[in-house]
C-alpha cells in the first residue's frame, strides 16, 4: 500500500494519488470486498506476513501516504463490522528503522479484530528468550509470529536468535492449531531455516513477492500487485488455507488476480551504426506492436521497460541524452500513446552518468528491483564464470556478500 513508482506521468489523479499508486489499493480493496460479500469466501481469520505498506523502507523515511491510511481505515472497519480477525507482522518494508513504532500501531489501538507483532516486539522476545504468540481460543488456533529481522541485526543476535527460533518451535500446543507467520528469507538470512522445521500445521510466509511452495506446508503468498518488471511473470493473489482442527488435514488454494494493465518489458540490440532516430523507430515498433499507439487513458494506460542493450565505441552515431529526453517526452508528457509508466533501461555508458545524476538527484531514495541481489549475483557467477572462479581459487560465497556490501554502501 501507498507504492509510488517513479518514472511514471506527473498528474495526480483525482488530486489524491499518484499515477498506478490506486492500482495497489484497488486490489486490497478487491480483497477485502471478495471474503467480506461472499459468505462461501469469509475466513475465519486473515494473515498478513509483512511489508503492508512500502514505505518507509531501508534509508526512505518518508510515511506511508495519507490516502493509504485512508484506504486502511475503510478496509480495516469493513472487516471489523464482519467480525473477520486480521494479524500483522512488521515486514522490511513499511516500518520505521529508528523510532520505536510500526506504520501498524494505531490499528490495532482502533480496531479491536486487528493484531500486530511488531520488529521491536521480536528484538525484544530474542533479547529476553520468550516466545512470541497469540492465541485465538475460539477458534482454537496459535499464531507463532517472527517479523523481519534486519540482517545487519543478526551478527548481534545470532547466538540468542538461534536460541529464541528453538524456544518458538518449542512452543507448539499439541491441542490447537499451530500456525507460524513469518517475514524473510534464508537465502538473505533474514529467516533462519530451524523455523521451517517446527511441527507448525501452516507456516505463511512473507518477503518473496511471488507465490510459491516451499514446503508440504509452507508457502509465499507473494503480492498482490506488480511490485516491479522483474515479477511480471509471476501470479498475484492470496492463499485460502483450510485446516481440519480433529485430523491437521490441510487444504491449499491459490486465488488469483489478473492485471488489469499491459505490461511490456521488452529488449533493444543497438549497435555503432544505429542513430536516434533508428533506435527510436525500434522502440515505437515495440509500442506499436502492443497496441500502444492510441490516446492515453489512464485506466488501461500500460506500464512499459525498455531495456537498451549493446556496446558503445568512440563515433557511434547515436546519444543517450537527446534518446532518452525524447521517448520521455513522447511517452509521460504527451498523449500518443496510451502509457502510464515508462523505464528505459540504458548501459552505462560514460556520456550517460550525467543523466544518470539527475535521476538520483530527483528521487534520492533508490528503488532496487533485484529482491535478493546477493543470491542473484552468486547464481550468475556461478553459472557463467564457473571456470574462472575455479582458475582462480575463488569463493562465490564471498564475492557474492562483497557485491551487497558494495550495494548496501
Amino acid at each position: 500500500m501507498g507504492k509510488r513508482p517513479k518514472r511514471t506521468r506527473s498528474s495526480i489523479i483525482n488530486q489524491e494519488i499518484r499515477p498506478i499508486e490506486d492500482d495497489f489499493y484497488n486490489v486490497w480493496k478487491r480483497f477485502v470486498d471478495e471474503v467480506t460479500d461472499n459468505d462461501a469466501l469469509k475466513p475465519d481469520i486473515i494473515l498478513h506476513s509483512g511489508d503492508f505498506f512500502d514505505s518507509p523502507s531501508g534509508n526512505d523515511p518518508t510515511p506511508p501516504p495519507e490516502f493509504a491510511r485512508k484506504v486502511v481505515a475503510e478496509t480495516f472497519k469493513k472487516l471489523n463490522q464482519k467480525k473477520i480477525p486480521i494479524v500483522f507482522i512488521d515486514g522490511n518494508h513499511g516500518r520505521y528503522v529508528q523510532y520505536r513504532i510500526s506504520t501498524l500501531s494505531e490499528y490495532p489501538i482502533l480496531f479491536d479484530n486487528v493484531y500486530l507483532f511488531t520488529y521491536f516486539e521480536l528484538k525484544d522476545s530474542i533479547r529476553n528468550k520468550i516466545p512470541l504468540f497469540k492465541d485465538f481460543p475460539e477458534l482454537k488456533l496459535r499464531v507463532h509470529a517472527h517479523p523481519s529481522i534486519e540482517s545487519t541485526d543478526i551478527p548481534q543476535l545470532f547466538s540468542k536468535y538461534k536460541e529464541w527460533i528453538l524456544i518458538q518451535n518449542n512452543n507448539i500446543d499439541p491441542e490447537m492449531i499451530n500456525i507460524g507467520l513469518a517475514h524473510g528469507m534464508i537465502e538473505n538470512k533474514t529467516l533462519h531455516s530451524d523455523f521451517l522445521m517446527g511441527d507448525y500445521d501452516y507456516v505463511a510466509l512473507g518477503d518473496n513477492h511471488k507465490m510459491q511452495q516451499v514446503t508440504d506446508r509452507a508457502w509465499y503468498a507473494g503480492s498482490t500487485e506488480l511490485w516491479s518488471f522483474g515479477e511480471q511473470s509471476y501470479n498475484k493473489g492470496y492463499l485460502i488455507i483450510n485446516i481440519d482442527g480433529n485430523n491437521k488435514g490441510i487444504e491449499i488454494i491459490p486465488k488469483f488476480f489478473k492485471n488489469h494493465r499491459k505490461i511490456v518489458s521488452e529488449e533493444v540490440n543497438i549497435v555503432d551504426e544505429d542513430t536516434n532516430a533508428k533506435i527510436i523507430e525500434k522502440i515505437k515498433n515495440i509500442f506499436n506492436k502492443n497496441n500502444l499507439k492510441k490516446e492515453y487513458d489512464y485506466s488501461t494506460a500500460a506500464r512499459v521497460k525498455i531495456s537498451l542493450k549493446g556496446n558503445k565505441s568512440y563515433g557511434s552515431f547515436f546519444h543517450l541524452n537527446e534518446l532518452a529526453s525524447y521517448l520521455n517526452k513522447i511517452t509521460l508528457d504527451s498523449n500518443e500513446y496510451n502509457i502510464v509508466e515508462f523505464i528505459l533501461d540504458l548501459p552505462q555508458y560514460t556520456e550517460f552518468n550525467r543523466y544518470n545524476s539527475n535521476i538520483d538527484q530527483e528521487n534520492p531514495f533508490i528503488e532496487y528491483l533485484i529482491e535478493n541481489p546477493e543470491q542473484e549475483f552468486k547464481e550468475y557467477i556461478d553459472s557463467t564464470r564457473k571456470e574462472d572462479l575455479k582458475r582462480n581459487n575463488l569463493d562465490s560465497n564471498l564475492l557474492a556478500k562483497f557485491f551487497f556490501e558494495a550495494l548496501k554502501g
